[in-house]
């Protein structure tokens, strides 16, 4: 799809529908606000508003489905499925979401199914789209953690700088928690810490 399908009012109408039959209530108010955070973050960084609108409507679309239809569709993509996403396959979600855009709505951006593969680890390859696709699922305004004081911690900041600050407080987390962390995301925080 060209980048004028993302702008259509059919599309995103299409996509809403989906995702209400599909996600919580609570998932889906998360996506529309992520949408929104998408799109202010892409004004400010210079890519294209709408796509970004629809990359953070649609991130979640495969979120709530099953441990084994996340797998499947995850498996679609060629790509290897080690341990530890076999262990936590809610990690596939957004591997498993860019195959059901690709299946199910005949979505061909690259740019746009790279995002939503990768926007639940990080990967080292980001491009612009996918830094702020993982930034808006942090900070949009209905997520619990976020404060006053993180918000303004981010002030300032080019994406790079707010993709790190949002990287180290999700590793930060999941060592709280004692959770495993994927390698993608330790290559990402890698990759910033040597452009620094």
């Amino acid at each position: 799809m060209n980048s004028a399908d993302f702008t259509s009012d059919e599309l995103i109408e299409q996509i809403s529908r989906y995702l209400d039959t599909t996600l919580s209530a609570h998932r889906y108010a998360h996506s529309v606000s992520c949408a929104y955070t998408c799109k202010a973050l892409a004004v400010k960084f210079g890519v294209d508003p709408e796509i970004a609108f629809f990359t953070g409507l649609a991130h979640d679309i495969a979120r709530e489905y099953s441990n084994e239809d996340l797998i499947r569709y995850a498996a679609e993509d060629g790509k290897p499925i080690t341990e530890i996403y076999y262990a936590s396959p809610m990690l596939l979600h957004g591997r498993s979401g860019a195959t059901v855009l690709q299946k199910k709505f005949g979505i061909e951006d690259k740019s746009v199914l790279d995002a939503i593969r990768v926007h639940t680890t990080g990967d080292a390859c980001m491009d612009a789209l996918a830094k702020i696709l993982f930034v808006a699922d942090y900070i949009e305004p209905r997520r619990d953690h976020m404060t006053r004081e993180f918000y303004s911690s981010l002030e300032g900041l080019t994406l790079d700088g707010m993709v790190y600050t949002v990287l180290d407080g999700t590793l930060k987390h999941l060592a709280k928690k004692g959770k495993s962390v994927a390698p993608e995301a330790i290559n990402l925080k890698r990759e910033l810490e040597l452009a620094k």
